[in-house]
């Protein structure tokens, strides 16, 4: 499968999930929503919850068809627009269930996304496809423990190119992608093909153009309309970011994308913010917009966003106080709201 429909997760710290007080041992997050709790979901649905572990490990293809089964039955539990349920499987092992919701009231504000004026476009020099084959071949390297080197060549990299099967493929993106920016930067913004609009947004980093004229084609893309998409984009601007002096983003558009309805636009738009100097700059209107969905990650352990959420708090207030200090970030809020 390719690695991208993993929507890769950018952590801080990994941690284990708190375990249940029900049958399973899952962490469970809810998050958007107070109609129905995390521990419901792990009371009602612990069946569930099993199989789709089970699925996850054995079979990803049943896995997808259960897990928006289960989205499907949790959409009939409150007036909501978008259910998604999400498995995330740590790198010691930990199993948590996020369960994103957008009410139907916040539908316009959390999901306003670009209309796309989508073209049927091609695979220019066969870049679309030779990533694909980087990302399975990648994946399986790293699942075996045969990439160690991480170091990136380009402005982005997934698990890099540190392996002799992997070392054409830095050969080829970097032959072929310069010869070929228009057209990928036209099918990150038209293309009919999900995959081929994510793919494009892996494909630019091997661009020859300057950081800030890239994170610059890139931007527009964070509001596409497929969560791929948008994790695709942000993660390479949030490298851009943080390792290339001096690049600038629109940060109301990062700003809205931590309200976005997915745990992967959470964790994007969150490692941007992170990578910011934030500390007595943003407005109140800008502070208004994201300090709420800041102390609800916060406050629900959001898988591992919490520590990245933890993290932009201390960089907008200059204050100390623990991930777990609530009560104090929340005074801070209401202070600095109400001044």
């Amino acid at each position: 499968m390719p690695l991208s429909k993993y929507l890769i997760v950018i952590v801080c710290i990994v941690i284990s999930g708190a375990k249940a007080k029900s049958q399973t041992n899952f962490n469970v997050t809810v998050f958007g929503t107070q109609t129905i709790s995390a521990d419901q979901i792990r009371e009602q649905y612990s069946k569930m919850l099993t199989t789709l572990q089970k699925e996850y490990e054995a079979n990803k293809d049943a896995y997808h068809l259960t897990r928006k089964h289960f989205a499907n039955q949790l959409l009939k539990r409150g007036d909501f627009s978008y259910v998604n349920v999400y498995l995330l499987k740590s790198y010691i092992n930990n199993i948590s269930f996020i369960i994103d919701f957008v009410e139907r009231q916040e539908a316009v504000a959390r999901m306003r996304f670009r209309n796309l004026k989508t073209l049927k476009l091609g695979d220019p020099a066969n870049l679309i496809a030779k990533w694909q084959e980087y990302e399975t071949l990648s994946f399986q390297l790293f699942k075996q423990g045969e990439i160690r080197d991480m170091e990136c060549p380009v402005y982005h990299c997934i698990w890099a190119f540190n392996h002799p099967k992997l070392q054409p493929y830095l050969e080829y993106f970097s032959k072929h992608v310069p010869n070929y920016e228009k057209d990928l930067i036209e099918i990150l913004h038209q293309s009919n093909v999900v995959r081929y609009r994510a793919n494009a947004a892996f494909l630019l980093a091997h661009s020859k153009v300057k950081a800030q004229e890239l994170a610059n084609v890139l931007m527009p893309a964070i509001n596409d309309p497929e969560s791929r998409v948008r994790n695709n984009v942000m993660r390479v601007i949030y490298y851009l970011v943080r390792n290339q002096k001096g690049v600038k983003v629109n940060l109301d558009k990062v700003i809205q994308a931590l309200n976005y309805p997915s745990f992967t636009d959470r964790n994007k738009a969150l490692v941007i913010l992170r990578s910011l100097p934030l500390y007595q700059v943003l407005s109140k209107a800008r502070l208004k917009r994201v300090l709420p969905v800041l102390i609800e990650i916060l406050e629900k352990k959001d898988g591992h966003n919490f520590r990245n959420a933890h993290q932009v708090l201390k960089n907008i207030s200059g204050e100390k106080f623990t991930y777990d200090d609530i009560g104090s970030w929340q005074q801070w809020i209401k202070q600095e709201l109400n001044k």
